[in-house]
């Protein structure tokens, strides 16, 4: 992310935890997420919780027990079968090693649910950023696998952004946010908001349609388009 600076404007209340949401397409993908509740389960799985506990009232006592309860074994079973599915796009796809795809498969997956963007976008947006090397540092001081500028959006984003896991939320929910805000000010499609997001993450918002950046912006552009294809295709 080169020379991106955090909008003026102050984030929805929606949008304070690290939870908050956007909405992106690329290409007619558009990710079908099912909601809060669809979200928390794949939160659950990610986190490795294995149980819930359900408290029964025993009715013969006062007492109550405490009985463990399997996470339905079809949704966990599911989840599992994305992750392996989508690390397995991106060794074909992006020729990464095994063990790096897997790492980083989770990480895009929840980031890709927390924001409602296609985790085919955060990849390719990581590929570009820094061909998923964990601790990059560039000379504009972005670092981590997203490239974010700690001293733009520290505050935004919440945690460490050295960690590589919470640098990767914190590029969707960056991307979210200005989709959002490129919608609001330019009445613009969900692909037109995408594209000027892009360019926000690039060159800055304020930059975005400046003449001075408009080549910058246009390569950054086809880069992403050129590391969504093979996962898109795949």
């Amino acid at each position: 992310m080169l020379g991106t600076e955090r909008l003026g404007t102050r984030r929805s209340a929606a949008q304070a935890g690290a939870n908050a949401a956007g909405a992106g397409k690329v290409h007619g993908l558009h990710r079908k997420a099912s909601g809060a509740a669809c979200r928390g389960v794949l939160l659950a799985l990610l986190g490795g919780a294995a149980l819930v506990l359900a408290v029964f009232a025993r009715g013969d006592a006062e007492a109550r027990r405490i009985v463990p309860l399997a996470l339905p074994i079809a949704e966990a079973s599911l989840w599992e079968q994305e992750r392996v599915d989508f690390a397995a796009k991106l060794v074909r796809g992006y020729r990464i090693d095994a063990a790096v795809a897997n790492e980083f498969t989770g990480w895009i997956l929840e980031a890709s649910v927390r924001q409602r963007l296609e985790p085919e976008l955060v990849a390719s947006l990581v590929m570009t950023e820094s061909s998923f090397r964990k601790h990059v540092r560039s000379p504009m001081g972005a670092v981590g696998p997203a490239q974010v500028r700690a001293d733009l959006w520290s505050a935004f984003c919440g945690g460490s952004l050295h960690d590589p896991e919470q640098n990767v939320y914190c590029g969707a929910q960056i991307l979210a946010h200005y989709m959002e805000a490129c919608a609001r000010v330019s009445n613009a499609d969900r692909e037109q908001a995408e594209h000027c997001a892009l360019r926000s993450y690039n060159v800055g918002f304020g930059n975005r349609n400046n003449v001075y950046f408009v080549d910058a912006a246009a390569r950054y552009l086809a880069k992403i388009d050129r590391y969504l294809t093979p996962l898109t295709q795949a």
